[in-house]
């Protein structure tokens, strides 16, 4: 199962608050595609604010966070920590960056 860090956690309500996302809402985890430097797609994952779970996604609660994952990445992020890394972390960029363990 995948899980999400308090730190990961209170980013993502952070975002919602920030877009004034409903209390309700959740964070949807989806496949995205994301085009490298030669012009070919590669498989990445996103994040949305949304209202409610996508058809067939998996949906569970932690630290207080609805969460959202689509069916195809619900076996791939099987065992697998989002987390941030902020400033103070040596791999870090500026500012706060959720990463994926």
């Amino acid at each position: 199962m995948l899980t999400v860090t308090k730190k990961a956690a209170a980013l993502l309500k952070a975002a919602k608050v920030a877009q004034g996302a409903a209390d309700d809402a959740g964070i949807r985890i989806r496949k995205d595609v994301m085009p490298d430097e030669s012009g070919n797609s590669g498989i990445a994952v996103g994040l949305a604010i949304s209202d409610g779970p996508g058809p067939n996604d998996e949906e569970f609660e932690q630290e207080g966070l609805r969460i959202f994952v689509e069916d195809a990445l619900v076996e791939p992020l099987d065992g697998r920590t989002l987390d941030v890394l902020d400033a103070s972390d040596e791999d870090a960029d500026d500012g706060m960056e959720l990463v994926w363990r």
